[in-house]
């Protein structure tokens, strides 16, 4: 057993001998499977380098975020499990935070082991960014809830196993007062159709559409409590953002490689375009491109640090991810658009043995950033609401029942 008194340096030096041990190097154009992900993470586990900052009667370490950079900063030439993040850093803690005691000693170890994978059903057809308009209703029936309605832009739904879908358990109330998150099985689940949604960058259908169709789902499944499910939402995001720009229970868990995504806002990104730039050094204008990009990332990243030493230290609490989240949002697009200019005509038209075609795919789902984990503009608000105290904008919406909104808008 890890004592508690394990110093960071102490941690650091005996992950190193077992990464070196244990972890295969990474290797320049491959990337892990899907499989071979999972079964490092469950690797990782039995081996106690799981659940960093989780506490030990669920299956973690029971240590801390500090001691989960140290691992990760070993690793970094290693493969490591590139499909944890949503389930360890972003949907583990929310049940670390909300859950019963049952439904964590259920799912939270299988969680760490990589025995399930858990995503989130928020987003609806017609919800846009209104995440407290959720229409799809949880109907109580005895031990049970009956779910009907539909989500969508549902990232992995077609391989998870579990779940966390916000319904409508109450109209008769305000919107934010009325809705319940509950853990629902994806697993041959009768009344649950699951479709794929094909993007156009031809790398595949992360996203999905999902119909409820009289799902039924134990009462005992409700995350926090009924009518209560606005409050777990909320710390779905909270772990998202920060699970999104690297901190909290995400450290180490993004940017593994994937130079595609628009939240890559690294200096490994930054060193990518230079490399970029360096095959063309005789232009003095993709010189200055990729010298701007450097600048720019690099100054993301001191933020990034900075944020990440405050919320260890207590200096910055509250939702500082968001500053961050908004910068990824920003730059995600910004520094696509650099790395085309830098490629150049190979990051349009390309061959294989050609570099730079693949900033042709990140140009082309580079906003993605800007609106997943909640848009731009609502992390604008977050920011200026709640870490500069500006007043909220004024939403008349928030007093009347949910079922009186409904009825005005079929009248309108």
């Amino acid at each position: 057993m890890i004592e508690d008194t394990e110093s960071v340096e102490a941690y650091r030096d005996r992950a190193r001998t077992w990464i070196e041990a244990n972890l295969e190097p990474k290797v320049p154009g491959r990337e892990l499977t899907r499989a071979e992900s999972l079964a490092l993470q469950a690797k990782l586990f039995d081996a106690g380098f799981a659940g960093f900052a989780y506490p030990r009667e669920y299956g973690g370490q029971g240590l801390t975020f500090a001691h989960q950079s140290a691992f990760f900063a070993e690793a970094a030439d290693y493969y490591v499990p590139t499909t944890s993040n949503v389930s360890i850093g972003m949907l583990g803690p929310v049940l670390l935070d909300m859950a019963s005691e049952e439904l964590k000693e259920e799912h939270i170890p299988k969680i760490l082991r990589a025995e399930e994978d858990f995503i989130q059903f928020l987003s609806e057809p017609g919800g846009g960014s209104d995440m407290a308009g959720a229409t799809t209703r949880a109907t109580r029936d005895g031990d049970t809830y009956v779910i009907y309605g539909s989500k969508i832009w549902s990232s992995g739904a077609a391989t998870a196993t579990h779940a966390l879908c916000l319904c409508r358990t109450d109209g008769d109330v305000p919107k934010h007062r009325g809705l319940s998150l509950i853990i629902m099985p994806l697993i041959d689940t009768p009344g649950l159709t699951i479709n794929p949604i094909h993007d156009f960058t031809a790398s595949g259908s992360h996203f999905c559409q999902e119909f409820f169709d009289d799902v039924v789902v134990p009462v005992t499944n409700v995350v926090g409590e009924e009518n209560e499910g606005w409050a777990a939402a909320q710390r779905i995001l909270f772990h998202e953002r920060n699970a999104t720009v690297g901190l909290g229970h995400g450290i180490g868990l993004t940017d593994r490689g994937d130079r595609r995504s628009a939240a890559a806002g690294t200096l490994a990104r930054a060193q990518e375009m230079l490399q970029l730039a360096a095959r063309r050094h005789n232009d003095p204008s993709v010189r200055y491109l990729a010298g701007r990009a450097y600048a720019v990332l690099a100054a993301h990243d001191m933020a990034r640090q900075r944020v990440t030493v405050g919320q260890r230290t207590g200096d910055l609490v509250g939702q500082w991810a968001s500053l961050l989240k908004l910068g990824n949002g920003i730059l995600g697009p910004a520094m696509a658009e650099l790395a085309m200019a830098i490629a150049g005509s190979n990051g349009v038209v390309w061959t294989d043995d050609e570099p730079g075609g693949d900033q042709g795919i990140a140009w082309l789902s580079s906003r993605g950033g800007s609106i997943g984990g909640g848009s731009n503009e609502m992390q604008r608000n977050i920011v200026t609401e709640r870490l500069l105290g500006m007043p909220r904008e004024h939403d008349p919406s928030r007093e009347l029942p949910f079922n009186e909104i409904m009825r005005r808008r079929a009248r309108t």
